[in-house]
């Protein structure tokens, strides 16, 4: 990924504030909805709560890409947007793995692929709204 200059704040960065706020309920959503679908009492209701899942994490999608179109290079862009498109394509992968050991395998490049995501939509927003971009993935139950 290129270096991402910082620039300096507009006025649409409380609207970049705005959708991450938005982008924080919605994952907030998405757990909590992972934590009912693993109780829950039946097919029917667990494939309800599976449909919303997939709703919210389509929305949770929307909201990323609306942020990151908003970066003014498009080699950046296209990096993320690769990045997420090589996290997707472990989806079958991991579905049709039945070897418990690939699997280990699978988890942890996939966990580092996300990490890597989780990093560059981190610079991606900093160099958007004007401050200096962490040194590496942060992570926490609140990102304000």
């Amino acid at each position: 990924m290129t270096e991402t200059p910082v620039h300096k704040p507009s006025e649409s960065s409380s609207d970049v504030f705005e959708q991450l706020r938005k982008l924080a309920e919605i994952s907030h959503d998405i757990e909590q909805h992972a934590r009912m679908q693993a109780s829950a009492c039946n097919f029917v209701q667990a494939g309800e709560i599976k449909r919303r899942m997939d709703e919210l994490t389509e929305r949770q999608n929307q909201i990323v890409m609306a942020i990151v179109d908003r970066h003014p290079d498009a080699e950046t862009k296209e990096s993320f947007k690769a990045l997420a498109r090589k996290i997707e394509e472990y989806r079958p992968q991991i579905k049709a793995c039945e070897d418990p050991e690939e699997l280990k395998r699978l988890k942890k490049e996939i966990d580092e692929a996300v990490e890597e995501w989780i990093y560059q939509f981190q610079v991606i927003v900093s160099a958007i709204v004007g401050v200096n971009p962490p040194s590496q993935a942060v992570q926490s139950d609140s990102p304000f």
